[in-house]
């Protein structure tokens, strides 16, 4: 006789708005790092998918009779741990890098996941047992912890909004790892998980569409073409290297836009979509770096830091020592006697 609760319903409900985000998030936004994410949760709803039959079937047994088909099921499920873990790290990568670009390197992190695929109609369950599903364990808390040594030396780098994102899902990850470590598995058995991760992605879905991120708009009528961008990104960036512009205390947005030959909204959209940062965000970073770069140099000693930060763009030395302290942790002239000694 057919079989299901409440739990199992909400459980199926979480694992199928999770796929269903990450269509739209593939969808709808163009940026790599919201398709790494969009891939991230795709591979993450098919693993939890996986529990929520596992519950299911100790509800209807007979309506699972061939014991192949329903391995095979097990087994992909199990495998999408081990592209959890990369997905996990790239997408971190991408969001807190300014210059992150996809390399085929990254591909060698995927090859656990791409021969555990391949394989699945020939592996038994000993496998697993014997320490498959535990390397997937491993694989995914290693990722983790790398994801969040990369945030962590980063943060203070981001935008609030990035910050606070990217703090959320890290803060999410760890309920989702502590819900399947053995200590509550054994409580909260198959479904408990999928029911956290049903309301973690309803909760995040609600966050997404009230921020506009889930259908963003801001940029949807924008007549700049993705490849027109990404030739603008590259523009940008060399101009900043080569000339430096931002060293002119003076430096606007629509400053900026003539030497590039942009109009001044397409250049703001690019530094927002391609480097995730405001203007003065992304200006600042370059002086920042660069009053670091001579605080630190011994023919520059002499000179005071007000001098120094005049000289790297900045015409407030109290803004100056204010973003400086928030991004290295310590006052100019503490940073300076470090290299002194």
């Amino acid at each position: 006789m057919f079989s299901i609760d409440i739990l199992t319903l909400l459980a199926f409900f979480g694992a199928f708005q999770g796929i269903f985000f990450a269509v739209v998030f593939w969808v709808k936004n163009k940026h790599f790092s919201n398709k790494l994410f969009a891939l991230l949760l795709f591979v993450t709803s098919i693993r939890i998918a996986k529990n929520i039959f596992v519950h299911f079937r100790d509800l209807n047994p007979e309506l699972f009779s061939n014991d192949l088909i329903w391995r095979l099921l097990i087994y992909i499920g199990l495998a999408h741990q081990f592209a959890i873990g990369p997905l996990y790290m790239l997408y971190f990568s991408s969001r807190i890098k300014e210059k992150f670009a996809f390399q085929n390197r990254y591909l060698w992190h995927f090859l656990p996941y791409a021969v555990i695929i391949a394989t699945s109609p020939f592996i038994r369950w000993n496998f697993w047992a014997n320490g498959g599903l535990l390397a997937s364990y491993i694989s995914i808390l290693l990722y983790f912890i790398i994801a969040f040594q990369r945030f962590y030396s980063k943060r203070n780098m981001l935008e609030v909004k990035t910050k606070k994102w990217l703090g959320g899902i890290l803060i999410i990850t760890s309920l989702m790892l502590l819900a399947y470590s053995p200590a509550l598995f054994h409580y909260m058995g198959y479904i408990g998980g999928a029911i956290l991760y049903t309301v973690i992605v309803i909760s995040m879905g609600y966050i997404l569409l009230n921020n506009g991120v889930l259908f963003s708009t801001k940029y949807e009528t924008s007549s700049l073409k993705s490849k027109k961008a990404s030739l603008y990104k590259s523009q940008l960036e060399e101009l900043m290297m080569t000339e430096k512009p931002f060293l002119n205390p003076e430096l606007t947005l629509q400053t900026l836009a003539e030497m590039l030959q942009v109009q001044p909204h397409h250049l703001s959209q690019v530094i927002n979509q391609e480097f995730h940062k405001s203007y003065a965000d992304y200006i600042n970073a370059f002086r920042l770096e660069e009053a670091a770069k001579k605080l630190k140099d011994p023919k520059y000693m002499p000179l005071k830091i007000s001098s120094l930060a005049y000289d790297s763009g900045f015409n407030s030395q109290p803004t100056f020592n204010t973003l400086f302290k928030k991004v290295y942790k310590e006052t100019p002239s503490q940073y300076r006697n470090r290299f002194k000694k």
